[in-house]
């Protein structure tokens, strides 16, 4: 695996990439806007698989998209080569329209300046910035929606407000790392696979710098972001 053809399939040319806030910001914003999440391969019912080599044949050789197992694997591969200290969680996610109950959500933690920051890349329609742990007040707004983190006891949220309908959660989870040992059987018991495989609706969907496009099982969609994205400390 190449990690110069890692970072031109999501369109960054650089050579030398410093473990910082800002690179972290650039590289997570290139990802989702590059790589789609999709799970055509439930869909049609092809082979699953979360080792590193497949992931990088699928998401990089093949120009594909993923789901966040295999979307989060492959970038805190990247993210550890270049030197940053990240590592797997798992999460609840609270609509599990596309993801069923007993599949935990996969998602990332970096920590920077001894700063920890929730990172995400595969959550379909989500924030697209890294989110502090422990700063309430920050607040960040993607594709018209605001996001921030809450905490309670040794829980976090991470909250959304959309249309400023008020504060819900969009998943929860905690700072237990977990490795791919831990869901790289998830779907090798064939009947949760089959049992998964055919209730899960179609969905690819694209991050855009103005919106998103997504394509479901008897539509296609295009949503046009009216104001810039940002993250904003208040």
């Amino acid at each position: 695996m190449e990690i110069e053809k890692i970072l031109n399939r999501i369109g960054i040319d650089k050579n030398t990439i410093e473990p910082t806030l800002q690179n972290l910001i650039l590289l997570q914003e290139a990802y989702i806007l590059n790589v789609p999440y999709e799970n055509l391969d439930f869909v049609f019912k092809k082979e699953f698989s979360v080792n590193i080599l497949k992931i990088y044949e699928k998401i990089v050789e093949n120009n594909r998209g993923g789901i966040c197992y295999e979307s989060n694997t492959l970038f805190i591969y990247l993210l550890k080569t270049l030197g940053f200290k990240s590592k797997m969680i798992f999460s609840k996610v609270m609509d599990i329209t596309y993801i069923g109950a007993d599949y935990p959500h996969l998602a990332l933690l970096v920590e920077i300046d001894n700063k920890e920051y929730l990172v995400d890349v595969a959550n379909g329609q989500n924030v697209r910035v890294p989110l502090p742990l422990e700063d309430e007040n920050f607040i960040a707004v993607s594709e018209n929606i605001e996001y921030k983190i809450k905490k309670n006891n040794q829980e976090y949220h991470l909250m959304f407000n959309h249309k400023h309908k008020g504060w819900q959660t969009r998943y929860i989870f905690t700072k237990e790392e977990k490795r791919v040992a831990d869901f790289s059987g998830i779907f090798q018991n064939q009947n949760n696979y089959e049992h998964f495989s055919n209730h899960v609706p179609l969905i690819v969907t694209k991050a855009l710098k103005n919106g998103r496009i997504t394509l479901t099982d008897d539509m296609i969609t295009y949503k046009k972001t009216m104001i810039k994205e940002c993250g904003v400390s208040l």
